[in-house]
């Protein structure tokens, strides 16, 4: 069973809050919600509590999203403020009932693929570590980001998930296609990224995948800008079908500037597919 929701609390939400947003999207029809952390984590155990108990009353499952000020292949002083940032999240997605919560995982810079692999290695041991002590249940997720200059091919997030129990990829196939420049846009493209994964991470990892759709521009540095899917050249209907095809189960994240139209409209076209 795929889930479909929005990234954040639905603009159509009457008052502001993650309560308020859960209940919001289940007047919407949709049934899953991520709630976008990008911008920092700030939120006490209660609000925590209130927001797992409004998820479980309405049916809603939830995913998060680290902030975006996360790099792993870094300086020290960064990435053990990266650290900090990742448990955090992890903690309080956990203690709000979230499943998973994905991040980007850092930027090449200077240093070789593999020199920056190596440190995302130690970053993400680190992690799962530290969620392990705390007794936090939830997916660690490395995200396919939109720039070759970031860390987070799908190569990598395959091969991070493989190395590190507990690490899980966050399949943005929006940002993979401006990735590489318009490419690995068509259904056999996306059917071949879902086998990949199941190749190398075995069934479980499409009835348990985390995904992200949304339009998208690109230009020869990759991802330039999130647009609606009526006005994109992202191929997101096919993408669907493979879903469908493959059987995926998981969640769906629209990280389209029409937010909930959008998760409407990935639901709908989803769920009349044969």
């Amino acid at each position: 069973m795929l889930r479909f929701g929005t990234s954040g609390i639905p603009r159509s939400s009457a008052r502001p809050g993650t309560v308020h947003g859960i209940r919001r999207a289940r007047e919407l029809g949709l049934d899953h919600l991520e709630m976008a952390w990008v911008n920092g984590v700030k939120m006490s155990d209660e609000s925590a509590d209130a927001i797992r108990e409004a998820a479980r009353e309405h049916d809603l499952t939830l995913t998060a999203h680290a902030p975006y000020y996360v790099n792993l292949c870094g300086a020290e002083d960064v990435v053990e403020r990266s650290l900090a940032r990742l448990v955090e999240t992890g903690r309080l997605g956990a203690r709000c009932g979230a499943q998973s919560f994905c991040f980007h995982a850092g930027f090449y810079g200077q240093q070789s693929h593999e020199e920056a692999g190596d440190k995302i290695l130690e970053g993400l041991r680190a992690v799962t570590k530290g969620l392990k002590k705390l007794k936090a249940g939830i997916d660690v997720r490395t995200e396919l980001t939109g720039k070759p200059t970031q860390a987070g091919s799908l190569e990598e997030v395959i091969a991070w998930a493989a190395a590190v129990p507990g690490v899980h990829p966050c399949i943005d196939f929006s940002h993979r296609y401006a990735r590489d420049a318009g490419q690995h846009n068509d259904y056999e493209d996306f059917a071949a990224t879902l086998t990949a994964i199941e190749h190398t991470l075995g069934r479980a990892a499409l009835d348990r995948l985390h995904v992200h759709i949304s339009g998208i521009q690109y230009g020869p540095k990759g991802e330039k800008r999130h647009e609606p899917l009526v006005e994109t050249a992202f191929r997101w209907k096919e993408l669907l079908r493979a879903l469908k095809d493959l059987n995926v189960s998981g969640w769906v994240v629209s990280e389209s500037p029409a937010m909930e139209d959008d998760a409407l409209l990935l639901q709908k076209t989803y769920r009349r597919l044969k």
